[in-house]
């Protein structure tokens, strides 16, 4: 657990989120359930809430986090080291043992093709969260990664004649889009990567396949067939 320190006062009438949550406490009539000063008492009362749990932090003070610059849970007492590594001698089950589950292998949703033979799998870089709506208006994080990009093997590229920064059209049965290269060795030979974290026509999610886990309903976002070409 460590303390994130606030970077400036709330501007105009904006307040901060336990403020917030207090106000609306209050307005539905439970304002002796939130009635909190500052931020060290909602810390104390989880610190108490939190007594003899599994995340046990009790013994992690507000001096203490200062002072040791964060301290690791599960750390009950006051003088407790804390917990860097867990599970040391057995795992958080009933019998100590780690519970293992066989899963069997399914081919994903779509798969290559002579028309599509590459697969294309998308993710996040360090610079943006998600969807981007909140980072995009970082101007500083914006100039480590204004647009999004693809990330191509040297090898694959050489087969369309690609090299570092041109454009390449990217198309899948669904939708296509082009943006820069990026040649590295750090991505399979077969596989190109695209980050999602922009939206309209540079949204790489309108080529993924929209196809559905049959269990968790989650869209197969890593895997699409595609095929490139140099713009």
């Amino acid at each position: 657990m460590i303390r994130i320190r606030k970077v400036s006062e709330p501007l105009g009438e904006s307040k901060t989120d336990w403020q917030i949550m207090s106000d609306i406490a209050k307005r539905m009539g439970k304002g002796k359930f939130f009635n909190y000063d500052n931020p060290r008492q909602i810390f104390e009362e989880l610190r108490l809430a939190s007594k003899g749990g599994k995340a046990d932090y009790h013994g992690i003070t507000w001096e203490r986090i200062d002072k040791e610059d964060g301290v690791f849970w599960p750390c009950p007492s006051e003088d407790h080291p804390g917990t860097p590594t867990m599970f040391k001698e057995r795992f958080g089950t009933e019998d100590g043992k780690a519970n293992l589950a066989a899963v069997d292998w399914a081919e994903p949703g779509e798969v290559p093709t002579k028309e599509y033979p590459h697969i294309l799998t998308t993710g996040r870089v360090v610079f943006h969260y998600l969807s981007g709506t909140q980072t995009r208006r970082v101007d500083f994080l914006m100039e480590q990664c204004p647009l999004p990009y693809i990330e191509i093997h040297p090898e694959l590229a050489s087969q369309y004649n690609i090299a570092n920064k041109d454009k390449v059209q990217i198309i899948s049965p669904r939708s296509e889009m082009t943006v820069e290269a990026r040649i590295t060795k750090a991505i399979r030979k077969d596989t190109v990567f695209i980050p999602y974290h922009w939206g309209k026509e540079l949204a790489v999610n309108q080529l993924t396949n929209p196809a559905l886990d049959p269990v968790s309903r989650m869209p197969e976002f890593k895997v699409a067939a595609c095929k490139l070409k140099k713009a």
